[in-house]
């Protein structure tokens, strides 16, 4: 973990957030249909610049995560592939917990990795759905809340 920086997007990263985000989906959620191009990954990835935060994480220049957090919402975490396990993730989460006192995300059941990270950072499962999201796909609504 040595040398990781992490650091508020700019424009001027969205393109390489979008690269990561699609390579990322490629190995860690192949289940995932692929219903955008790059070019709408990009203007997806944009939006949070203007209404949440997209925290990246670094090291010697190289981008090599990201987190996408709203009000209340981690809304995206991806890690390029060849950094899964090393801690660059429970980074982003933490960073966010700090933040703030609640959080919610949605998780694909078919995300066993995914899911098991979440818990070991002490989210809770809410609910289910069968799959009413874009990619009709059953999900998991995960919570964590500040102790009190």
């Amino acid at each position: 973990m040595d040398g990781i920086t992490l650091r508020q997007a700019n424009a001027e990263d969205i393109a390489d957030v979008a690269g990561l985000f699609a390579r990322s989906r490629a190995v860690a959620l192949p289940f995932l249909p692929v219903l955008h191009s790059g070019a709408e990954d990009i203007a997806f990835l944009a939006g949070y610049l203007e209404r949440g935060l997209l925290t990246l994480a670094e090291r010697d220049g190289r981008l090599l995560g990201f987190l996408a957090e709203t009000p209340g919402w981690i809304e995206q975490l991806y890690l390029e592939p060849d950094q899964r396990g090393q801690g660059i993730g429970s980074r982003l989460v933490d960073a966010a917990k700090q933040r703030q006192n609640r959080l919610e995300l949605w998780c694909f059941v078919d995300n066993h990795a995914g899911r098991a990270f979440y818990i070991r950072h002490g989210f809770i499962e809410i609910r289910r759905t069968d799959g009413d999201n874009e990619e009709k796909l059953p999900d998991i609504l995960l919570g964590w809340q500040r102790p009190a």
